[in-house]
């Protein structure tokens, strides 16, 4: 449940090839630490044009974020694509509020984010696709800053040194 099904260093990394491979149709992606470096910060114009490419090919793309209604609302607006905020992950109801945004299914959705405590077990746990990227700060707070230790330790296959993938 905490293996993703694509591991990467940015959303940038996530191909549409790769989508539809997949048979993948809606993607969900969340803002801090994977879209945007910080709370004020603007999206980099990379992951900007990844979003426009993915919505000019025909995928279906929204933002679900346990962040602010005002600063997840606003992103949405400049990127023109629906925004779930205050979204409630790692629960279920989150993701399916996602889905319903998208006009999809959860067997058809893939959820992007950098916290695998939240966006992958989360997704996997609703019946998503995931996709972890690496988060592109540590942590503004000291809580994640520990979550991110501990999601390397598990990564990296715990105390038996193993993929935990098995």
């Amino acid at each position: 449940m905490l293996a993703p099904d694509l591991h990467v260093a940015s959303v940038t990394d996530v191909s549409l090839e790769w989508l539809r491979a997949k048979g993948l149709v809606g993607v969900l992606v969340d803002v801090d630490d994977t879209l945007v470096p910080g709370d004020d910060r603007p999206v980099a114009p990379a992951a900007e044009a990844w979003v426009a490419g993915l919505i000019a090919a025909g995928v279906r793309v929204g933002i679900l974020s346990n962040g602010t209604w005002r600063r997840v609302a606003d992103l949405g607006r400049r990127l023109d694509v629906p925004a779930v905020a205050m979204a409630g992950k790692p629960w279920g109801f989150a993701f399916r509020r996602g889905v319903a945004a998208l006009g999809t299914t959860p067997a058809t959705t893939v959820m992007v984010g950098d916290q695998l405590f939240t966006d992958v077990l989360g997704a996997r746990c609703a019946g998503l696709a995931s996709v972890l990227v690496s988060p592109l700060t540590p942590g503004r707070h000291a809580h994640t800053r520990v979550a991110r230790r501990l999601e390397r330790w598990v990564l990296a296959g715990g105390d038996r040194a193993r993929p935990l993938d098995r």
